[in-house]
């Protein structure tokens, strides 16, 4: 027997109570001075057997009332033995590789227990020559050749759930070279084993398939800050509904004492919601998680914000036309620190005191202001980059490259957009519509994302999300477009300044490594799950901290920077993977069932306890 709720176990002790009360109470005796019992009718001696007898099962049912409870909440389950992979374990003894999908995912309809339960039949019908070696997909190494006889079932039982991705792939590809068999029970989720599609190996790859075709689950995918408005901060979440109907989910905003409830509307497929939350400190830190019992370790997602207070910004720019328009813009906006510099200059300042650099109208981008923007980008800086020339030399090549400028007697207009993109949200298509555009850049877009393309299909708006790079292939003067004249620039160039503003890095996966600078020889990490200190190391004159434990979600505090890990979203989507037998790869359906829950039985075995007692304490 196995419970789904272990931790409720621990209040077992309490079912000694009612034998404290017991006892406690035939010492509480008081004189009580009485009248004479000459005329009291003799009572029979039967009577008081009687009575002690009931006070004893009267006490053996309080007791067990307690049990049973705590066994009722506690959910105890039975898990099948039978099972139907002793047919394809060998019979001869031979090298042995088991490997264990512990993903999160496998928590959906108790997948993990019926998988632990399968590991065992294995390991206890294996020949006892056998060399076993165990793997779990969080890439842990369990066992390394073991007898069977040398692998208990507690090893076994005590395994948990891992909030990491499936490293399954890299495993499968480590033991290319070994000649053993491979016994891999898992769910098969699509997202995570695609790869075992045209994965090719030299030895029997026995896949055990816990995996259902029908499933139900919510959970949260993505998640933007949009924007710091007048003491409010604006963040959108994105939220998966993988059932085929819709659904009403409410959804709790945590940060320190302020909670905000709502119900979401989730048609089938993707949708995006916007909030907005009082900023009440510089830095603050909550959790959104939705009230939905399917898989519970997508529904949480924890975020950090720190406030920029007047981020300084860089203009470099060859000519003061280039700028003209900036100017007007940023007497209106008082938020950021200007500070405008002719790109001649630049060699005699630090890039690294700025958080964020507007690069305008460059002719070229030589060695020099090639190595210093690398090195800026590379230790966390934003980078704008407006073009309006073919780039003569551009040491940027790897992420993009121009080739010529395109003009005509006529002019061109924005087409489409990424409205999924957190800039755009909120804003209607057509005002982008408006502005008309007579020279743009050719940009080879190499692997930028596009988020602006123009009617002609060349790109506007381009970003590099590896560098905190933004590319507008259009410069912001007279000759090559009047979008500076029309209502949607001052939004548009905001929006993006917020978009890299807010976009540091302070969002990780669990399993991640987190490097970070800074100048102590030792930090104190506050995790989850402990507390650690960790030493710091010299890389290229700076002290790097590199934090590698992070096991679980949650809120991290490294020295005084604060950290928000979470889990990998796609992880909740649990369609299965359509896989084929093929040679050296052999599909095992597997379906041990739970004989039962049978927390039905103890709830009935509760009230039958109580209702004893209230018969006995009747008579």
């Amino acid at each position: 027997m196995k419970f789904l709720a272990p931790s409720f176990l621990y209040l077992l002790p309490l079912a000694i109570i009612p034998l404290i009360i017991h006892f406690l109470s035939r010492f509480r005796l008081k004189k009580v001075d009485f009248s004479s019992i000459f005329f009291l009718i003799d009572l029979k001696k039967e009577k008081f057997n009687f009575y002690r007898l009931r006070d004893i099962f009267l006490l053996i049912l309080r007791t067990f009332f307690i049990i049973f409870l705590i066994l009722s909440i506690s959910r105890p389950i039975f898990l099948s033995e039978k099972t139907s992979i002793l047919k394809f374990l060998p019979q001869k003894a031979k090298p042995i590789i088991l490997i264990l999908d512990d993903s999160y995912s496998m928590e959906y309809d108790n997948n993990f227990e019926k998988a632990k339960t399968i590991l065992k039949t294995i390991v206890k019908h294996l020949n006892r020559n056998s060399e076993i070696t165990l793997f779990l997909t969080s890439k842990r190494k369990i066992v390394e050749k073991k007898k069977p006889v040398a692998i208990p079932d507690t090893l076994i039982d005590n395994l948990k759930i891992s909030y990491k991705k499936a490293y399954a792939q890299e495993i499968l590809e480590d033991i290319k070279n070994f000649n053993s068999e491979v016994y891999f029970i898992t769910d098969l989720q699509e997202k995570t084993y695609f790869f075992l599609k045209s994965f090719k190996s030299d030895f029997l790859i026995n896949i055990i398939d816990l995996g259902k075709e029908e499933f139900e689950n919510v959970g949260i995918v993505d998640f933007h800050w949009l924007a710091e408005k007048k003491g409010d901060l604006e963040f959108q979440i994105e939220v998966v509904n993988y059932t085929s109907q819709e659904k009403e989910i409410p959804v709790n905003i945590q940060v320190g004492d302020f909670k905000i409830r709502n119900f979401l509307i989730l048609p089938p497929g993707k949708k995006k919601f916007q909030f907005t939350i009082p900023k009440m400190r510089e830095r603050i830190f909550g959790k959104i998680y939705l009230e939905e019992e399917n898989l519970k370790k997508d529904n949480l997602y924890y975020f950090v914000y720190q406030t920029k207070n007047r981020m300084p910004i860089l203009f470099l720019y060859e000519n003061e036309a280039d700028i003209f328009y900036f100017k007007k813009l940023f007497t209106l906006i008082k938020d950021y620190q200007i500070t405008y510099l002719p790109l001649k200059e630049s060699k005699r300042i630090s890039f690294s005191s700025y958080y964020l650099i507007f690069l305008i109208n460059p002719s070229q981008i030589d060695q020099f202001l090639g190595w210093q923007l690398e090195n800026y980008l590379k230790s966390g800086g934003k980078l704008i980059l407006i073009l309006g020339k073919d780039l003569k030399e551009n040491k940027f090549q790897k992420i993009f490259a121009t080739n010529g400028i395109w003009e005509d007697k006529g002019f061109v207009t924005i087409e489409e957009i990424a409205e999924e993109h957190p800039i755009f949200f909120g804003f209607k298509k057509e005002i982008f519509k408006e502005p008309k555009f007579y020279k743009i850049v050719n940009l080879q877009e190499k692997n930028l994302k596009v988020l602006m393309r123009f009617n002609n299909r060349l790109p506007f708006l381009l970003e590099d999300t590896l560098n905190n790079l933004m590319i507008f292939t259009s410069n912001f003067t007279s000759d090559f477009t009047d979008m500076p004249i029309k209502a949607i620039f001052l939004p548009l160039i905001f929006r993006t300044i917020e978009y890299l503003g807010i976009k540091e890095k302070n969002n990780f996966l669990v399993g991640e490594t987190i490097f970070l600078s800074i100048n102590l020889p030792k930090v104190k990490v506050v995790t989850p799950f402990g507390e650690f200190l960790e030493e710091t190391f010299f890389q290229k004159g700076k002290r790097i901290l590199k934090f590698c434990r992070t096991e679980e979600p949650g809120i991290y505090q490294i020295g005084e920077k604060i950290i928000a890990v979470n889990v990998w979203g796609e992880e909740g989507n649990l369609k299965k993977l359509t896989l084929k037998e093929r040679e050296n790869l052999k599909i095992i359906k597997e379906k041990p069932k739970l004989i039962s829950e049978i927390t039905s039985l103890f709830i009935f075995l509760t009230f039958l306890t109580f209702l004893i007692e209230i018969i006995l304490l009747i008579f």
